[in-house]
Order: C-alpha cells, then structure tokens, then sequence
C-alpha cells in the first residue's frame, strides 16, 4: 500500500503545482494581497507533500529535522491559506507585524510533533491531518458566505468542504491503524481525490474572479453612463444658477414648436430681468449680485409647473417657455411673478423687483416676433418702474 501512496502524493504535488502557478497568475492579473497569502499557503505545501515523500519513502528512516520541516511546513500553509480568505474577504492591502507571531505557536507546535517517532505515523501525522481538517472546514464557511458569484462560491466551499471532511477521516485513520501500511486499501487514494480537489478550487477561484469582473465591469460602464450623462447635462445648465441655458433653448424651441403644430395648443415665454441688478453689483459686489440671481433662479422655477421649462437667457434675464398656455394665461403668470418676489436676503436698502414681458406664439408667425413682443413688454414694465422710482425719490427730495 506504501507505494501507492506514495505515488498519489507526487501525482498531488504535480497538482499542486499547477495551483500554484495559477495563483500566480491570479496575483499578476489582480494583484489582490490575498494571493500572496496563498502563494505563500500552496508554496509551504508543496514544500510539505515534498517532505512527507522524502520521510515515508526513507528506508533508514528520516530524520527529525526533517519530520520538523514538514509539520512546519503543513501549519504555515493552513496559516497562510486562513489569512489569505480573512483578506480576500476583507480586502485588507497590507498586512500587520503582529501577525508575524503566529509563527510561534506554529514553530511551538512543530518543535512537540516532531518530537513523536517517526515511525509510527500516527503520533505527528493524526494531529496535522485533524488541523488541516478543521482549516479547510473553516474555509469553507467563509466561502459559502462570501460576497459575490454563486457559482464560485458554491465550488470553493464544496471542494474544501469534501477536502475537510475527507482530512478529518483520514486523521481518525492515522489514530486507529497508527501506520499507513494498516490502514484500509481505500486511504491510499486520499491524495488522488485530493488533487482533484485542489483542481477545482482552481476553478472556483478563477469563476469567482471572472464573475467579479465582470460585476465590476458593470460598475465601470454604468460609472462612465453616469459620468456622460452628468457631461451632456452640465452642457445645457447655467453653472450660476442650475437653469437650462440659452444654448439649450435653441434645441427646446425647435421641439416644442413642432409639438404645437402637430398636437395644437398654445405656447408662450416670458422675458424677465431683474430691476436694479447693476446697482445691486456696483454697490453690494458681484458675490451679493450672484446670490440674487440663484435668489430668482429658484423662486422662478418654483412658481412654474412641471412642464414648463426655465432658462437663465443672459446676464440677469430669464426667460420661461410655458407649455399649454394661452394669452390669458400668460399675463396671468407675469403679473404673479413680477409682483410677488420674495424678500432676498443680502440686497438690504436695494431690493430688486421683477419686470416680466409675455407673448403668446401664434402658428402663423415666426418666434422671433414673438421673443422681440415679450422682451419690449418686459421693457415697457422695467422702465415705468424707473420713472416711478425716479418719482418717489423726487418726491422724498434725493433726486
């Protein structure tokens, strides 16, 4: 049975192998601080398998450097292969000096195992094959709870699960026959299913970063959706005060224009400027004169429904294309807004009011008459308010 069994061990370590080096490549592609746990795990038990070939193969015996060397070797990669999940799961970058000495009890434990005879097998080789039992089924609960591909997750828990379970019944063989020559035909097979076992934790890693990748290649698209979105929308925004701009209204009016003839209903704008905004810069700053235009800004697009549409035109005129309104309409909503406007905090002694022009579109028109109707009503308003400023200041005698 010795050389069957020693045979399934160098057919593990070639399996071994092959993980390794897919770990590798995992790390060079992801560079994930966890594969360097488990390059380090795979490395250690190769290194162990090799070892445990070289002591059962020994026909003079092998020595206890040796027996130290492996047991070492076989604990330094359940370490590394439970550290290597804790960061995988956690997406730690580096790790820490402290945990360095978990180095002692595994040197400590070494140092007592090795301290068992050689020969019988089962004084160092039952205890090492229980732990790395233990591991694996620790393994394989983080797995079955990790974030991500189910697929992935499904085969990695799966193999270190049969794994686990597979080890522990091989250590209770190591305690009950004590040597591998007495334990039954069936354990000699231990390692084949073993590598096949490595094999499709190979696979399951590699499923579970591809399904990653691709979520995260979602993310990246969506991200670079959002970002476009958030370019074409800053393009049609006035940076001042979040209105639409004067550039978007040429795309809107061609839209909506078309709409009316081809649905019917009415279309209207207003033109509004704000009084004495000039004073207001020259005398309070440009930085007062920037929060009355977000002052209106808002209280313009809080006045108007949903299906109308505002615009910062220039300087400190705003316009607003009402949808499905009519003349009376229309006047209606100028004379709110030019006389309701708000207290604005900052202007102080120069409150600013608001002069608002309206115009109806007419089908049988073209919407320049229409823009130039509302903006020469907007002045006629913007200057009678001058002369009765003008008025009252005379009156009180400041003119």
């Amino acid at each position: 049975m010795l050389q069957g069994y020693l045979f399934s061990l160098l057919v593990q370590a070639a399996g071994t192998v092959l993980l390794f080096v897919v770990f590798l490549l995992l790390y060079r592609k992801f560079r994930r601080p966890a594969f360097l746990d488990w390059i380090a795990s795979w490395g250690f038990f190769l290194g162990g398998l090799a070892l445990l070939w070289v002591i059962l193969s020994s026909a003079s015996g092998a020595s206890r450097f040796a027996l130290l060397l492996m047991v070492a070797a076989m604990l330094g990669h359940v370490y590394f292969l439970l550290r290597g999940v804790w960061r995988f799961r956690k997406d730690r970058a580096a790790s820490r000096p402290v945990e360095m000495l978990w180095a002692v009890p595994i040197l400590a434990l070494s140092f007592w195992l090795s301290a068992y005879p050689v020969s019988p097998e089962g004084g160092w080789a039952a205890p090492v094959s229980l732990v790395r039992g233990a591991a694996y089924l620790l393994t394989a609960s983080a797995f079955a709870f990790f974030p991500g591909s189910v697929g992935g997750r499904a085969i990695l828990s799966c193999s270190f699960l049969f794994w686990g379970i597979e080890r522990l019944v091989l250590g209770v063989g190591y305690l009950r026959y004590g040597t591998i020559d007495q334990m039954p035909p069936a354990f000699q097979y231990a390692h084949f299913f073993e590598m096949f076992l490595e094999m499709t934790v190979g696979v399951g890693i590699i499923i579970l970063l591809f399904e990653a990748s691709q979520a995260q290649l979602q993310q990246e698209m969506q991200r670079l959706v959002e970002s476009d979105s958030q370019v074409k929308e800053m393009g049609i925004r006035d940076r001042l005060t979040g209105l639409y701009n004067r550039h978007y209204f040429n795309d809107v009016i061609r839209r909506e224009l078309a709409r009316t003839r081809r649905h019917g209903g009415a279309l209207s704008v207003l033109l509004i400027d704000v009084d004495r905004f000039k004073e207001i810069n020259d005398v309070r700053g440009h930085a007062i004169g920037d929060e009355v235009l977000q002052f209106v800004a808002n209280y313009l697009a809080a006045c108007v429904r949903e299906s109308d549409l505002v615009f910062r035109w220039g300087g400190d005129e705003f316009l607003i294309l009402l949808t499905q309104a009519d003349e009376a309409s229309a006047a209606q909503k100028a004379e709110e807004l030019s006389r309701s406007l708000p207290h604005i905090p900052g202007a102080e002694q120069l409150q600013p009011t608001l002069s608002v022009g309206w115009a109806t579109h007419h089908s049988n028109s073209e919407f320049p008459k229409t823009l130039a109707e509302a903006d020469a009503r907007m002045y006629e308003m913007k200057l009678n308010r001058k002369k009765e400023r003008e008025k009252r200041l005379r009156d009180l005698g400041r003119l």
